[in-house]
Formats: structure tokens, C-alpha cells, sequence
């Protein structure tokens, strides 16, 4: 019955057209033989980034080219991100080393692994200590090389060796395990990390950067991100912006998911208006082409149905005033609350969509002014707007009705009274 926002795990999954576009950029990345590359996949919250990227994983996979995932978001704290990121990366080169199937490249790739093994226990050390600055491109300071010495002198040269050489030993280890070709590695969610986090990730990069024969491919938000490096710079968006250009190397912009495959994928999953024109006209106006929106707006439109049909079936109309209002209670809490008080509201601000504002009082022009996307979609629901079919606004007693649904499925704590209330008033 709810529909989850999951991203699809490859191509096989793929409902809204991205296998396409996902392949040509896994070409261009393939093709590129100057590396390593830094590249980003830019896209808003909700519009499919997390799929996208398992797309490219799945199809970097079908020829052959290792793939290593990281998601950041898990981490909260500097040095364990720092620590986080090439752990994973390390490790995941260790086991795909020792799960080769093809015992002469497992013997072959031998000293590659024993060398990750190396440099992940230095980054262990260096998170203990807490001595990297990622900044720095892993070099430390002078007390604390004196300290790690002290510390490793008896135990391994080698890995005292490590700490000032570990982008060129990263390198080797790469080079081998891909025996002359490319890692790729993924790095999803990055905005949904905090600030600090995900400039960490960012800094980190540049201890690979260097020498490493690696593609990194970060899926973000552009503005999230120019705003997350800009607070490191008392809130300077320029110094963002270009700090993410002199960073990334290949800005890729999402591609849109077209409306009509929402529509296609979707259209079964509404109940009762799922082939209804008005209510997709709706969706187009509210919630755009932003997967993650539709279907957030589809679970709570099925519940508050469902709810609605614990006494009788809903009329289409009924549906209708439903959807529109349950939008308004997301996207418009302002006006919402003014209708919630005065029902008679809606009529006169639907009148005012249409251009005749002559009945608006103060509170409602001003509303109309503040509020520049409600105006629109008052409009666009109007059922003095030809060709839709949208009912004339509800009146008192059905507000009261639909307001005390959509305050259980809408989103508000539900609790047994609510439900009590809900049967009583429908």
C-alpha cells in the first residue's frame, strides 16, 4: 500500500529513464585515460540521484571495471570519515583480491593486498592520533612523526614509511589490483551529511587526487554543498562555488525524470483517481518532476482515501478537494490554517487566481503576495479553469470533514482518538 522512496539497486530496475544517460557517462568515464578524475552527479533532493548511481555501479560491474561504494552519511565525526572512506576503499580491494576466483591473479595481486592491509593500519593509527588534517594531503606534523617513530620504530619500518608516502603507495595498490586500468569509486548522500562531514569528504579527496588511477564519482547537491564549504568561509557562496569547481573536474546535471513515466510507473499505485487527469494535473503543478515528492504526496493521498472510506466511497469530487487540500496542508501551512478558520477563503482566493482579486481581504492579499506558488496552484485546480473537470471548492461542513482526515494521514501524531474522531465525523 505505501510506496517506499528505495533507489533501484541497477539497470534492471530502472522505471524512469536513466539507464540511457547513466551509459554515457560510464562510457566518458571509461574512455578517459588521464587520471585520476573527480566527477559529480548534480541533482536536488528526491530526483533519483541514489538510483542513478546504482545504475553506474551495475553497469561499471558488467564490464568488469571495480567499483567501490562509500556512503558518508553513517559518519558524523572528522577523523572517522577520513578514516571511513579509505577503510572502505582498502578493504574492499582486500576482499576482492582474496575472492578471486582465479587462484594465479589471487597469487599474483598477493602483494597488493598485504600492501592494503599497510596502509589501512596507518589510517587506523592516524585516526587514533587524530594527526591528519586532510588538507594537508596526509603529511603530519613533525611531533607527530617523532611520536609515530617512537611508537613503530620496533614494530614495521614500512608502515612509519606509509604516512609521508601514502598517496604514492595508494597509487601502487590501485595500479595493481587494476592491473594497469581503473577504480571507480561511488560516494552517494553527500548532502545529507552535515556541513563539516561533507566538506571532510571533499578535503579528502585530495589525498587521491594526486596519483591514483581512480574515478571518483560524487552524487550531491549543488547549492547543499556550495553552502556547506561557504560556512567554512563566513557564509561566502562565491569561494563555495569555486572551491567545488577547482574540485570537481566534470560537473554532470541529472537528468530529469520525465513526467510521463511518473505517470506510467505511478498511475496504478493511486487509489480511485489513478487515471484521473485533474489529479495528475495536480501532481505536475505541486510536486513537479520530483519522484521522491509524488510519491510521498501518493502515500498520504491512498491513506486519507482509505480513511475516507471507512464510512462510505468517496465521490470523485470528494477525492478531489481531498488531494488539493491535503497539498495545501504540505506545501501551504499559511493558507491552510486561514481555510481551516474560514473555509469560505478558498472560494474567494480561487476567484482571485483567475485575476479578480476585488473580494480579497487584507490578511488574504497579503497572503496571495508572500506565497508565490500558491496563487499558481489555485489556479491550476480551479474549476473555473476550462478543460480539467476540478469541482468548485468545498464548503464548511466537508473542510471540517476532510481537515480532521488529513490530520491523521497528513502527517500529525495519530492516536486512538484521532481515529475515534475520524469515524465519528465521516
Amino acid at each position: 500500500m505505501l510506496l517506499t522512496d528505495n533507489p533501484v539497486d541497477g539497470v534492471e530496475g530502472d522505471r524512469f529513464g536513466f539507464g540511457p544517460h547513466a551509459r554515457v557517462l560510464c562510457d566518458a568515464i571509461e574512455m578517459t585515460r588521464d587520471l585520476p578524475l573527480s566527477v559529480a552527479v548534480y541533482g536536488s533532493w528526491g530526483t533519483g540521484k541514489s538510483s542513478f548511481m546504482n545504475i553506474c555501479r551495475s553497469l561499471f560491474q558488467e564490464r568488469g571495471i571495480p567499483v567501490v561504494s562509500f556512503n558518508p552519511w553513517k559518519y558524523d565525526q572528522r577523523e572517522e570519515i577520513w578514516h571511513a572512506l579509505i577503510q572502505t576503499i582498502l578493504d574492499e580491494i582486500a576482499r576482492k583480491i582474496g575472492e578471486d576466483p582465479d587462484a594465479e591473479r589471487r597469487s599474483r595481486l598477493q602483494a597488493a593486498r598485504d600492501k592494503a592491509a599497510g596502509l589501512g593500519r596507518t589510517a587506523t593509527w592516524l585516526m587514533t592520533r587524530k594527526a591528519v588534517v586532510p588538507l594537508s594531503g596526509g603529511l603530519v606534523s613533525t611531533a607527530d612523526m617523532d611520536a609515530l617513530k617512537q611508537t613503530w620504530d620496533a614494530r614495521d619500518p614500512l608502515e612509519y614509511r606509509h604516512v609521508n608516502q601514502f598517496e604514492y603507495d595508494f597509487a601502487d595498490v590501485v595500479d595493481q589490483f587494476t592491473e594497469g586500468g581503473r577504480l571507480v569509486i561511488l560516494i552517494d548522500d553527500l548532502d545529507r551529511c552535515t556541513p563539516e562531514a561533507a566538506t571532510t569528504v571533499l578535503d579528502s579527496l585530495k589525498l587521491f587526487l594526486g596519483q591514483a588511477s581512480c574515478v571518483f564519482v560524487l552524487a550531491m547537491d549543488q547549492q547543499v554543498m556550495t553552502d556547506a564549504v561557504a560556512q567554512r568561509f563566513n557564509g561566502d557562496q562565491e569561494v563555495g562555488r569555486k572551491y567545488l569547481e577547482k574540485l570537481i573536474q566534470f560537473p554532470y546535471h541529472l537528468p530529469r525524470v520525465t513526467f510521463e513515466s511518473m505517470f506510467g510507473h505511478l498511475r496504478d499505485e493511486v487509489f480511485g483517481l489513478g487515471n484521473d487527469q485533474a489529479l495528475w494535473e495536480l501532481i505536475r503543478t505541486a510536486y513537479g518532476q520530483n519522484p521522491r515528492r509524488v510519491r510521498r504526496f501518493i502515500n498520504a493521498f491512498n491513506l486519507t482515501v482509505r480513511s475516507l472510506e471507512m464510512h462510505t466511497t468517496p465521490s470523485r469530487a470528494r477525492m478531489l478537494h481531498a488531494a488539493i487540500l491535503l497539498t495545501i496542508r504540505l506545501q501551504h501551512p499559511a493558507f491552510y490554517a486561514m481555510v481551516s478558520r474560514s473555509p469560505e477563503v478558498w472560494v474567494r482566493m480561487e476567484e482571485a487566481s483567475d485575476g479578480d482579486r476585488s473580494r480579497l481581504r487584507r490578511d488574504e492579499m497579503d497572503l496571495a503576495d508572500q506565497d508565490l506558488d500558491l496563487m499558481p496552484l489555485l489556479y491550476a485546480t480551479s474549476s473555473r479553469r476550462p478543460g480539467m473537470k476540478f469541482p468548485p471548492p468545498p464548503g464548511p461542513a466537508e473542510i471540517d470533514t476532510l481537515t480532521e482526515v488529513l490530520r491523521v494521514t497528513a502527517g500529525a501524531p495519530a492516536t486512538g482518538e484521532d481515529t475515534n474522531e475520524i469515524e465519528a465525523v465521516i
